[in-house]
């Protein structure tokens, strides 16, 4: 049920904006729906930047035990060279959540108003 609610809210979600895009297309103009919006920009940026900060520190604690950086180890799981024990899996699983954050940034980044 949560996942039904949770895809039925970025639905909702998703059809807002598109409708604020319409009208903004159309020559719509708030000063407080650009200011919200930018300010909602603004926030996801932190807060990524935040979670990026902390898995950067679990991958460090990872390097360190495993005597390489996180691009090596990804590389080696990649070619199936590295072994599938928990600690393994774990690591794999924050490069990669690592990975989206770096992405999200990049491409929150590119706003004019923002970067």
């Amino acid at each position: 049920f949560a996942i039904n609610t949770t895809a039925s809210i970025r639905e909702n979600t998703l059809q807002r904006l598109r409708l604020l895009e319409t009208l903004y297309e159309g020559g719509y103009q708030d000063e407080v729906v650009d200011r919200a919006v930018e300010k909602l920009l603004t926030h996801q940026i932190q807060k990524d930047q935040a979670q990026l900060v902390e898995l950067q520190t679990e991958l460090v604690k990872f390097e360190e035990q495993f005597g390489m950086d996180s691009d090596q180890f990804e590389a080696k799981y990649q070619c199936g060279e590295i072994g599938d024990d928990a600690d393994v899996f774990e690591w794999h699983t924050l490069y990669r959540m690592a990975q989206r954050l770096r992405a999200n940034l990049q491409l929150l980044n590119q706003s004019p108003v923002l970067a």
